[in-house]
This record gives structure tokens, C-alpha cells and sequence, in this order.
């Protein structure tokens, strides 16, 4: 029997097929539909209770931005860059792995002193999956150059 073949097939052709069979059920488990990206996002926030309290998590076609994920959330006056970082880190991450592209980042921060203080921030999902998933950019140039306030 030939070495370079297995069941008849050219073993690369064989371990190329059996990559395609392993990892095209991977992508599809690994999507998230729209209908499970706010429980998917209420999931990591609950995860640690020191961080902000969510308020809600949608997904809206903007006609600017695209399909934008907005996170509401509740800050703490002294921590609220950090409770705004992990929101934006939580949307990157879901973002990441939904079903239909999200262009988008919103995230809405309510800090209750003296009144009410709202901070709205946007970055694009794509910049924002690079520094808080992939860690490929570090977070001070993201900050700098790809968050914006509105």
C-alpha cells in the first residue's frame, strides 16, 4: 500500500478534507444569532460583579454606522474610563463572534453624582476586536484613535 495515500485519497487531500469537515461545524456553533447577542453580553457582565451594571444591549441598523451594538450601562464616577473600556471590551467580544457583521460599537455610560452625567462613545467593531480581542493594537492607541465621543 502506498504511503501517500489514505483510503484511496492523497493524504493531504485527506487531512484538507478532514479540516473542512472539523471547522466549517466550529463556525457554525460558533456564531451568535441577533436574538442572543443582549443575553450574550448580560452573561459577561454578570460574570464579575464589580463592574457596571447593564442597563440593556441591542442591535440597530444605523444609517451612518451600519449595524451598531449599543450597550446602556450604569458607571461608578470614579472608575467610569475603566466601565466604559470593559463595555467596549465585552461588545468587541461579541461582536466577534456574531452571526451577521455588526460595524459598530455604542456604548451609553450613566454616572448618577449630583445629577445625571451621560458619556456616548462609538468606535468601529473592527479597531475595537483588535485591541480588546486580538490584542494585536494596544489599548492606549485604540483609546486615541479609535473611540470617539459624541
Amino acid at each position: 500500500m502506498d504511503s501517500h495515500l489514505f483510503l484511496g485519497v492523497p493524504v493531504l487531500k485527506a487531512r484538507l478534507i478532514l479540516i473542512i469537515l472539523v471547522l466549517i461545524p466550529l463556525q457554525i456553533i460558533s456564531q451568535i444569532p441577533d436574538g442572543q447577542i443582549s443575553r450574550n453580553v448580560e452573561k459577561y457582565f454578570s460574570m464579575n460583579h464589580s463592574d457596571p451594571a447593564l442597563v440593556s444591549a441591542e442591535i440597530s441598523n444605523d444609517f451612518i454606522h451600519g449595524r451598531t451594538l449599543t450597550i446602556k450601562i450604569i458607571g461608578n464616577r470614579n472608575t467610569k474610563q475603566k466601565d466604559l473600556a470593559f463595555a467596549f471590551a465585552v461588545g468587541s467580544a461579541v461582536a466577534n463572534f456574531a452571526a451577521k457583521p455588526i460595524e459598530m460599537l455604542c456604548v451609553q455610560v450613566d454616572v448618577r453624582y449630583k445629577g445625571l452625567e451621560t458619556s456616548v462613545a462609538i468606535a468601529p467593531v473592527a479597531c475595537s476586536v483588535e485591541a480588546m480581542v486580538l490584542g494585536e493594537t494596544d489599548f492606549e492607541t485604540w483609546w486615541k484613535d479609535c473611540l470617539q465621543f459624541l
